[in-house]
């Protein structure tokens, strides 16, 4: 990997220019972040620090990019191929943590194919919006350039909601996923739900770069977001490591982007059985494994639904689950591998 001492990610340059501001947020347990949701304060100005991975959650991560990683090559492959072809002067604009591993492996993967695909990565926060200086600076380097902003996979389609709000006039929200079983992607490379390997860990496969926030001066729009390096993770990285492996899955043949039947609104089915177990919040439903995955890591979990106990894409959230003593209930009709319900009242999160 190409790197400096100025550097404050494990990114390497070539395959990523970030628009993020090393910065100190206010840094909280979860226990007493879930206390400081409840009174209203926002949780892009919060930030918990990272403790090293888990064993359940090395133990995810090795066995998903065993079981999944040849899918995911192809998923890229295909939606890399796709984007190339059929969208005029691309630029990948992936979306700081999930989307930045896959937008890396886009710029690879076109690399390898002669084409240069721009990539650039920033900050976008629920309820807050898309961070506007970083995007300023996107355009200004890419005048002409068609922005297509690069996720790894959808929930109930809040980032695209949020995109839609907070872009300027004259920036289409075009959204490209790798897994949108929420149907609502401009560009899917499959409508499945999909255990993404780099969704079973945080900043251990991002960079060392925490979550994203906001400071007193980002809050302004003169400032890009903030974001923290998780140092002391360092002997944890798997970053580069992770895209090596991409790189190693690729067969060099792209076929065609094939996504499947784009489901239409598989949320409400998930609210309506979350409203029986005495959620009725839907902030507080997080659906697909991904982002169920995301709440064992980062929330107080109240509740898993499962589709099926015994998919290997969910294993780990079983185990989670039992560890932390959370109520599992497994619905065959469940249009998601899983879904996790926060309890009635803790607040929205990222």
């Amino acid at each position: 990997m190409t790197q400096t001492t100025t550097l404050f990610h494990t990114y390497d340059p070539a395959d990523v220019t970030v628009h993020l501001r090393p910065a100190m947020p206010r840094l909280v347990g979860v226990a007493e972040k879930e206390a400081l949701l409840r009174q209203g304060v926002s949780y892009g100005t919060l930030l918990t620090p990272e403790t090293r991975p888990s064993a359940v959650q090395m133990t995810a991560y090795h066995a998903a990019l065993t079981r999944n990683g040849p899918r995911v090559a192809e998923l890229i492959a295909s939606l890399t191929a796709h984007l190339l072809a059929q969208v005029p002067q691309p630029v990948l604009v992936s979306l700081a943590r999930a989307g930045t591993p896959v937008g890396c492996a886009m710029t690879r993967f076109a690399r390898r194919r002669g084409q240069e695909l721009p990539h650039h990565t920033l900050s976008i926060i629920r309820g807050g919006g898309i961070d506007r200086e970083a995007l300023r600076r996107v355009q200004g380097a890419h005048p002409g350039g068609t922005l297509v902003f690069v996720d790894g996979w959808t929930g109930k389609g809040s980032i695209r909601e949020t995109l839609v709000d907070s872009l300027p006039a004259g920036v289409p929200p075009l959204l490209a996923v790798l897994s949108d079983p929420a149907g609502v992607a401009s560009f899917a490379a499959t409508h499945d739900d999909l255990l993404l390997p780099h969704a079973a860990l945080n900043a251990t496969i991002s960079g060392l770069l925490s979550r994203t926030f906001v400071d007193a001066e980002a809050q302004v729009g003169q400032k890009l977001h903030g974001v923290r390096t998780e140092d002391h993770l360092r002997p944890d990285d798997v970053t580069g490591g992770y895209l090596a492996a991409l790189d190693a899955f690729d067969t060099g043949i792209d076929l065609p982007m094939s996504p499947g039947l784009r489901p239409v609104r598989p949320y409400d089915a998930v609210l309506a059985l979350a409203a029986g177990l005495d959620v009725h919040d839907p902030h507080l439903v997080k659906p697909g494994v991904g982002e169920a995955t995301r709440v064992f890591l980062r929330r107080q979990p109240a509740g898993l639904l499962l589709r099926d106990a015994r998919h290997p894409d969910t294993r780990h959230l079983n185990e989670l689950a039992r560890g932390a003593d959370i109520p599992v209930t497994v619905h065959p009709e469940l249009p998601y591998l899983a879904a996790a319900l926060i309890g009635p009242r803790a607040g929205e999160d990222a």
